[in-house]
């Protein structure tokens, strides 16, 4: 956390409080007038694309109604070598094959641990990369572009190695350096926006980037977050978001894998979404009073929310940016302050959402 004076803490403080209000649909007053114009947002449920309705105001902000599932994207333990981070490196790319992308499902990433204990030398198998960084073999050499991202495998580049970390066990982690659309300048470069620390919203329309979007519903503590990452539908959401969400704090989680002899301990067992622990023998290996466990298990951030989840992109309400890269540095501190002066009071906010009621 940034260091701060604690009178600026505590202005902060109050922001934080002012726009986590819940909404109160009673008593908004809403009219048809007031409630813009239908419109359409590509989301996904049930791993399907679906048509989301919203509403669309003057000031160009967007209400919609969707679920939010976990993007990791840009945290330190996204991607690790091994496969052992809080998300799937097969999520992170796709199989290259006659220049056109393929879901990677299992028997591709068997061929990525391959290619990855080669070390992407000539002879591997390709793959297109988008959400995990990429370096040249060769320092200097030109990287392979793709559909979104870039070739590694076959001598055309490699995943880029990130930070050596520890994991819940104790154990040293190799990363990989997961990516995000945007970037911010924190002591004065560029670096991507951190899932782990950041509440960062994903959008399948990259007019979006740089916006700041409300978030609440029912039992959820109201968070601003802001839209930093593409993706094919709306209703992702970076891990800090998730329990900004659910419990109104970031904590940080350590990653796996945890070895079988040390299953089932408080390591495991206090895990609290959007963390679950996927045991390497699957759901009949998991942690249970009466039994020991024979499979290690990997620590994944992959529990959504799933019910209904409100969502306000604020239309006037945007960091600015050179490029992809914001000028600034994002904190939860400076998401607020730009959210209370671009005039997104809780009341306007809570008469916005309220629109959705509107067909």
């Amino acid at each position: 956390m940034n260091m701060m004076n604690f009178r600026v803490f505590e202005k902060l403080i109050g922001l934080a409080l002012a726009l986590a209000l819940a909404v109160n649909y009673a008593g908004a007053q809403v009219t048809q007038a007031t409630c813009g114009v239908p419109g359409t947002m590509v989301g996904k449920i049930d791993g399907k694309k679906v048509s989301l309705h919203t509403r669309v105001f003057p000031d160009g902000s967007i209400a919609v109604r969707a679920p939010l599932a976990v993007n990791p994207d840009g945290g330190v333990s996204s991607y690790t070598v091994g496969n052992h981070g809080f998300t799937y490196i097969a999520d992170g790319l796709a199989r290259w094959k006659n220049g056109a992308r393929e879901t990677c499902d299992t028997h591709c990433s068997q061929k990525l641990l391959r290619a990855e204990v080669a070390d992407f030398e000539p002879g591997t198998d390709e793959f297109c990369v988008f959400g995990i960084d990429v370096q040249p073999m060769i320092p200097g050499q030109q990287l392979n572009e793709c559909r979104d991202g870039y070739i590694v495998g076959n001598g055309k580049g490699r995943l880029k190695k990130g930070k050596l970390i520890s994991s819940v066990v104790g154990q040293e982690i190799q990363t990989y350096a997961s990516t995000t659309s945007l970037r911010h300048l924190v002591a004065g470069s560029p670096a991507y926006l951190d899932s782990e620390a950041l509440p960062i919203a994903v959008t399948p329309s990259a007019g979006l980037l740089g916006k700041l979007v409300w978030i609440g519903g029912p039992g959820l503590h109201a968070t601003t977050a802001v839209i930093g990452d593409t993706g094919p539908a709306f209703g992702e959401g970076s891990i800090a978001l998730h329990q900004l969400l659910r419990y109104g704090a970031v904590t940080l989680q350590k990653p796996g894998p945890i070895p079988s002899d040390k299953r089932c301990g408080t390591e495991e067992t206090s895990l609290k979404p959007p963390f679950t622990s996927k045991p390497d023998g699957g759901g009949k290996d998991r942690c249970a009073v009466g039994r020991h466990a024979v499979s290690s298990a990997d620590i994944r951030a992959d529990a959504g929310i799933d019910g209904p989840i409100e969502f306000l992109v604020l239309g006037k309400a945007a960091f600015k940016s050179n490029g992809k890269v914001i000028q600034t540095e994002v904190t939860q501190g400076s998401i607020l302050q730009l959210a209370a002066q671009a005039g997104y009071t809780s009341e306007k906010i809570s008469q916005m959402v309220a629109c959705l009621n509107h067909q």
